[in-house]
């Protein structure tokens, strides 16, 4: 996403300030903001997190490891590709910054998504469960709600 675009993305998509963040992150080589347009319109987003993660569990056992981020589709899109189409995009991004792995955290409950994923060919850690955080934004301010998480990790050199 280039900046230019954030208020028209923001507007359609919703979370302006997670998208305004993730692009300030994007604009330090953090990271990159992924995403999906239909006939000018923005129907999705995805950030690739290339930082080191935030937790220590994942710093240990997944060092320097991408994390795909907020995976959003609007509702009336769903089931269409989109998402498939921005997953393959951020492993392209991944292996572009010649990284080998593309983790996730998923919610417990999230069941389309980890279909999704396990579809994609992303397998579960072998590290059980992880206990991190969403991140919301509320009066401008970050706030960081406790999550436990299932990670999955795809194998990049699997695949083209």
């Amino acid at each position: 996403m280039r900046e230019q675009e954030l208020a028209f993305v923001a507007a359609r998509l919703g979370e302006a300030a997670f998208l305004t963040e993730r692009l300030a992150r994007q604009s330090e080589d953090k990271g990159v903001l992924l995403v999906a347009w239909l006939d000018g319109d923005p129907v999705g987003c995805v950030y690739v997190w290339l930082e080191d993660a935030e937790e220590d569990d994942l710093q240990k056992h997944l060092p320097g490891v991408p994390l795909l981020n907020r995976l959003r589709v609007l509702e009336q899109w769903r089931n269409q590709s989109i998402g498939t189409k921005l997953v393959q995009e951020a492993e392209r991004v991944a292996r572009e910054h010649d990284r080998e792995q593309l983790a996730l955290g998923i919610a417990l409950d999230n069941e389309a998504a980890e279909r999704l994923y396990r579809r994609l060919g992303f397998q579960e850690w072998e590290h059980g469960l992880l206990d991190t955080y969403y991140v919301v934004f509320r009066d401008g301010s970050e706030v960081r709600e406790p999550e436990r998480c299932r990670i999955l990790v795809k194998d990049l050199r699997l695949t083209p």
